[in-house]
């Protein structure tokens, strides 16, 4: 029953690490709005918009691939090669935004009164349980027929 159920698992992981993702995008956004530095916005510093804007975008990416993956899911399909995809680019996804959007707090990221300090700490079991990542790379392989 287990296995039979880990396309389901790994999916499910994906969904909540983007859902994360999202989250701590929106709240790291909100913060470099409000937070001023050399009399501006931190929003306003070219790094800082190149920084979200690129965030932004991998979050799209990943939601479509996941949306997908959830319809291909409900049909019944076998998607254990995608979804192994989308469990490890979506929860390393979550750890590089994480750690991105701690950087853009800065030492503020490390307070536990901004929830970004406790983003960045959850997000490193993400690629480990389900499978490693490197496991869902070892999955997608062999589903590539290279093993």
């Amino acid at each position: 029953m287990l296995m039979e159920k880990l396309q389901q698992e790994r999916l499910c992981i994906a969904v909540a690490s983007l859902a994360s993702c999202r989250r701590a995008l929106e709240d790291t956004i909100a913060y470099v709005k409000e937070r001023r530095a050399f009399g501006q916005p931190i929003a306003s510093f070219q790094n800082t918009q190149f920084k979200i804007a690129e965030l932004a975008t991998e979050v799209e990416i990943g939601q479509a691939f996941i949306d997908k993956l959830l319809v291909a899911h409900v049909r019944g399909e076998d998607i254990v090669k995608e979804v192994s995809m989308a469990k490890w680019w979506v929860t390393d996804l979550q750890k590089r935004l994480t750690s991105e959007c701690l950087q853009l707090h800065g030492g503020y990221g490390f307070m536990l009164d901004y929830p970004i300090a406790m983003d960045y700490a959850d997000a490193a079991v993400q690629t480990i349980y389900a499978g490693t990542n490197e496991i869902m790379k070892v999955i997608i392989a062999r589903r590539l027929g290279l093993a």
